[in-house]
């Protein structure tokens, strides 16, 4: 699967999941069966928690070690803004 694909993929997954609604506090409940989905379609991933001090966070790590996490935006309060859907190497919300 390319990365457009990949992006596509879990963007549509994450619009079935949370329609219209914030991805504030969702990212257990997107990530845990799109990674189940992901593997059944020959993507490899494993699903990681993260402590980020005041909460928890659950993303998606590829085989190749990048992050996708189809919930990324609820964290625009930091000082980088991501797209609800971010592809790419870890960052400060994937430690």
């Amino acid at each position: 699967m390319s990365d457009d694909d990949l992006i596509e993929f879990a963007s549509e997954f994450r619009a079935g999941i949370l329609g219209e609604r914030s991805s504030a506090w969702t990212c257990a409940m997107v990530c845990w069966p799109l990674v189940t989905l992901l593997n059944l379609h020959g993507v490899s991933c494993e699903a990681v928690e993260s402590d980020l001090g005041d909460c928890n966070h659950i993303w998606i790590k590829l085989s190749d070690g990048r992050v996708l996490d189809p919930t990324a935006d609820q964290f625009n309060y930091f000082p980088k803004q991501y797209p609800p859907v971010y592809l790419g190497p870890r960052t400060e919300i994937h430690p």
